[in-house]
């Protein structure tokens, strides 16, 4: 299994000193943001020199404060894009990420105006015409409702990588998102099959895979059964010892994989 894990939830005050730690955790890659004011030639050389100093692989970078709703795809992307693929890494995102108000607390959720499903479906069809054109991978991350009025479950992101058929596209699935949005967590892995791209690690109460409730043998068995070979990639936060506590999960799953 190969694991990574998103700077985000690692402790540092600089990204060397973040990659240092989950090199240090045993991970071999190393997940990243980057935002529309990030100064993409900055970034680069600081990433390639904190990846190289600690042995890390650049996994991927999500693409932060999108909101492809809106009309105009942004200008920002299409250069952040090749950045991306320059330092090895594949882009991670989704059309929205914010907190939702009024907060939705019953189905049927409220959905986006048609104009705004529009823009993102004119997004995706750049997004998909540029990754073609860089030979790179997207990843597409579905969320939950609390958090986008767009990709609140699995099936339908699934659906825009089959509508699209680009092997450079699919899909990033989140543990804690499914333990929310799905019914059968392993099952809509298995119907995702090979569209499954990249996995994020987080237990149901955002913390580390053991740390809450959701049955992570049965999720692995699943990704084992539509032979995923991709990322493992923890984007939560964890109680105790940073290194200890990743490499105790590691090993655990890598034990997974014999039994």
């Amino acid at each position: 299994m190969k694991f990574a894990c998103c700077t985000t939830v690692a402790p540092g005050k600089t990204l060397s000193e973040q990659c240092a730690v989950i090199a240090a955790a045993g991970c071999s890659g190393v997940e990243t943001i980057i935002f529309p004011d990030t100064p993409l030639e900055e970034w680069q050389y600081a990433v390639e020199v904190a990846t190289t100093e600690a042995g890390l692989e650049t996994v991927a970078v999500i693409l932060g404060g999108l909101a492809l709703y809106q009309p105009n795809f942004p200008a920002w992307v299409r250069e952040a894009l090749p950045a991306i693929h320059e330092i090895g890494a594949a882009a991670l995102l989704t059309p929205e990420y914010r907190a939702q108000h009024p907060l939705p607390l019953f189905p049927p959720y409220p959905l986006p105006h048609s104009d705004e499903q529009a823009h993102v479906d004119v997004a995706l069809e750049r997004l998909n015409e540029l990754v073609t054109k860089h030979q790179m991978q997207l990843f597409l991350e579905p969320l939950t409702q609390f958090e986008s009025r767009f990709w609140r479950d699995v099936e339908t992101v699934l659906q825009v990588c089959q509508q699209f058929n680009n092997p450079n596209i699919g899909l990033a699935l989140d543990f804690h998102n499914m333990n929310i949005t799905e019914a059968d967590i392993n099952a809509s892995i298995r119907r995702a099959g090979s569209w499954v791209h990249h996995v994020h690690l987080a237990d149901n109460n955002r913390r580390l895979p053991g740390q809450g409730h959701i049955d992570f043998a049965s999720g692995l068995a699943a990704l084992r059964q539509i032979d995923y070979q991709g990322w493992y990639s923890f984007e939560c936060a964890l109680q105790g010892d940073f290194a200890i506590e990743l490499k105790q999960v590691m090993e655990r799953f890598n034990q997974s994989e014999h039994t």
